[in-house]
Parts: structure tokens; sequence; C-alpha cells
């Protein structure tokens, strides 16, 4: 039966290909397949499985030239950088960061056709840097699997991330026993101080992008805002953020990500309408077979 559909998958497959649109590969999982698949990301991305991942540079859950998208920052293209960024950035409970180790989850909403699954997960993290608090994060994802079983394709959104971003604040301000607005100038100054330490101590030499720690700090606190929910890709602290985390796997390529240029993600390059219209994918997460909504796909490159 599984044979009969993965031939008839495929001659869909080649239909849409004819017709100049780019579907997922002919290759098709069964439901029960496309759970193990996602459990094991989810697996993965936990706290401390999370590190082996990390430590293997080119996660092999990953295809060499996968592409990936996450609504509060930017694009990912590759598995060394999808590898640094999903798994590298919740790796150190010691370090400071906004979400600290995620250590839980459970998927809440489920669904799979061919070669894609559509998930919602909650996921506990343990707030290191908030006094452990252990604060559930939802993400929503669209994962798109090869014929191995490696992720060539994937869409995160984080749900409610401003309210998120809102808890933390308020959990700093009680654990101050401050106000918003000093919890809010207390973590700015915290962020800038981890950010330039990490400056100092990596970006050295042709990777040097700031005089000192003084210039370093005066730019993060005064030049540019904390940023919104949705900022963690743009000229913002907390896009830089983000960035100083990756900066001990490879200075060349993040401590401009760091830097007053931001380097190619933290940077104002894109209206609201650029992001949401942004031809990025490959392949179209569209099924094969709907062909009266193949021109419905605008997310695919040209």
């Amino acid at each position: 039966m599984r044979f009969s559909w993965v031939l008839l998958t495929a001659t869909l497959w080649s239909a849409c290909t004819a017709r100049g649109v780019n579907h997922s590969t002919a290759v098709t999982y069964t439901l029960d397949e496309l759970w193990d698949l996602e459990t094991t990301f989810w697996d993965n991305f936990l706290y401390p499985a999370n590190i082996q991942q990390m430590q293997a540079i080119n996660s092999t859950l990953f295809t060499p030239d996968v592409q990936g998208r996450v609504d509060i920052t930017r694009v990912f293209n590759g598995s060394e950088l999808n590898t640094e960024y999903l798994f590298g950035l919740f790796a150190d409970p010691d370090h400071v960061s906004l979400v600290g180790v995620p250590i839980a989850y459970s998927i809440t909403q489920f669904s799979g056709n061919g070669n894609i699954a559509s998930a919602t997960t909650v996921v506990t993290f343990n707030a290191t840097s908030f006094g452990n608090l252990l604060i559930p994060v939802t993400i929503d994802t669209w994962i798109m699997w090869d014929a191995n079983g490696q992720i060539e394709q994937y869409d995160a959104t984080f749900r409610w991330f401003g309210f998120l971003l809102d808890t933390l604040v308020d959990a700093l301000a009680t654990s101050i026993n401050g106000t918003t607005a000093e919890a809010t100038a207390s973590l700015t100054q915290l962020l800038a101080t981890t950010i330039c330490e990490t400056h100092d101590q990596y970006c050295t030499g042709d990777n040097q992008q700031y005089s000192n720690f003084s210039a370093c700090f005066d730019f993060l606190t005064q030049d540019i805002p904390l940023g919104q929910d949705y900022e963690l890709g743009r000229n913002t602290l907390l896009c830089r953020e983000v960035h100083e985390h990756m900066v001990q796997y490879d200075p060349a390529m993040h401590c401009p990500h760091i830097g007053p240029t931001g380097g190619d993600y933290c940077v104002n390059d894109q209206t609201y309408a650029e992001k949401v219209l942004q031809k990025y994918f490959r392949k179209s997460w569209i099924v094969p077979g709907l062909s009266d909504h193949d021109d419905q796909d605008i997310w695919l490159a040209e």
C-alpha cells in the first residue's frame, strides 16, 4: 500500500515540477515516522543533548544546505549556522541569556503529510539568568525532511514572544524590588556588559569591532534600542544578545554581528512588507497535487 502511494506521490510531484513548481521531494513518510522525526529533533534540542549536537559543528540532523527561518530573528542557511543557532544558543546554563536552557517539551499540535510536519511545541526553559525561572515557550514549526531523514527546510514562529519578554522583565523587577523601567535598565546593562566582555575576549585583531570596553558599552546602551519582540534580527541590543552566544564558535563570522554595523544580521534592511513577502524557500510547503493552487506560494524563491 505504501509503495503504491509513493508511486502516486512521485507522479504528482513530477507533474508539478514540469509546471515550474518546486514542491518537496517525492519521499513519503507515515505519520508515525514523521512523529519520530519530529521528536528526534526536540529530544536533541533539550539541554544537555544540544551540547553534543553543537560539538558536531555540522549536526547530522540537517542537510548541508538546510534553509531555516525564525520569525523573531532572520533566515539561517547551511548546517553549520543552523547548528550554532538552534543548539549552541541554548547550551550553556551558566552564561547570561534571555531564556536559558530547554529542559522539557510537550507537542500539543501535530499534523503531517508526505515529508512535511506542522507542530506546536511548548518548551520549558530554565531561565538561569532570571533566578532559575521555569518558563514555557510556545514554538510553532513547519519542518521538511529529505529521504535520509534530515531536515532540509524549517519555518519557526515563537508565539506570544512579546508577552514572554514582559514576563522576564517583570521577574527581574521583582528580584531587584524595582519598577519595570528600572528592570529594563538593569537588563540593558547586563546584556551590554556580557556582550562587551565576549567582544574583548574573542573579537581581537581583524575581528575587533570596538576600540575598548567603554566604547562598546556606550554604543549598546545609548546608540541603539533594547528592541521589541520582533526585532531580534534588527539593529537592536536584543539581536546582538542572540549573536553574542555564537561569537566563541566562529569569531570571524559573528563578531561583526555584535559590532556597530550589525554585520548582515542585526541591521534594519527590511520593511515590514519586505519581511513578510521575502522569497526564500527552495521548495514549496504546499503539498503536491494541489495543481489549482500552485501560484499561491509567494515565499517560493525564484
